[in-house]
């Protein structure tokens, strides 16, 4: 797959994804949109490396730029995710309360 190419999709796919910028989607739609954005659209689990003859450094830098979003996505389903921001909110609130003018 070129590092540019769109993400291939179908109908349902399609119904998916406006459900879920809708707020309206079901629990199929909601896994189908994710998978659908993580594995077809940020080709994340792809190798980002580009050969001279499929675009060289520069296909892979924006193969790069894709995977970066799927990243992105994946971390939030990582335990830790939530653990950092919850002692991050933890030390918001705790410098508040001790300067709460600041």
């Amino acid at each position: 797959m070129d590092a540019h190419t769109p993400a291939p999709y179908d109908k349902n796919v399609l119904m998916a994804v406006r459900a879920v910028v809708n707020g309206a989607a079901n629990e199929g739609q909601q896994k189908a949109a994710m998978d659908w954005i993580i594995n077809s659209v940020c080709n994340y689990y792809d190798l980002s490396y580009r050969p001279d003859g499929m675009g060289g450094a520069r296909a892979t830098d924006f193969h790069e730029g894709r995977r970066f979003c799927g990243a992105q996505i994946v971390k939030m389903l990582r335990p830790e995710a939530l653990l950092a921001v919850e002692k991050v909110e933890s030390k918001r609130k705790t410098r508040h309360e001790a300067n709460p003018n600041d």
